[in-house]
């Protein structure tokens, strides 16, 4: 079961989406979406932002101990 979530920034709102165990997809939520920004993986006790729009595409930018940090890192990413 995917669950949702929506991430409020200064550039924006995200969508959060849960895609299993320790995988998410954020994208942009809203009518003037841009798409997806990438992953957030959790692996062990570090979150990895992964920019991409596929999985198996992505490359990473960036790891935290906080899932916040590590969208945060994905979204700047995005923005740059």
């Amino acid at each position: 079961m995917k669950s949702q979530a929506v991430y409020r920034t200064d550039s924006g709102d995200w969508q959060i989406e849960k895609q299993s165990g320790g995988l998410y997809r954020v994208m942009s939520a809203g009518a003037d979406a841009k798409g997806s920004a990438g992953y957030i993986e959790q692996v062990g006790g570090v979150w990895v932002a992964l920019a991409g729009a596929r999985l198996d595409r992505c490359v990473e930018v960036g790891q935290s101990v906080t899932f916040d940090r590590a969208a945060a890192l994905l979204l700047k990413h995005g923005a740059a």
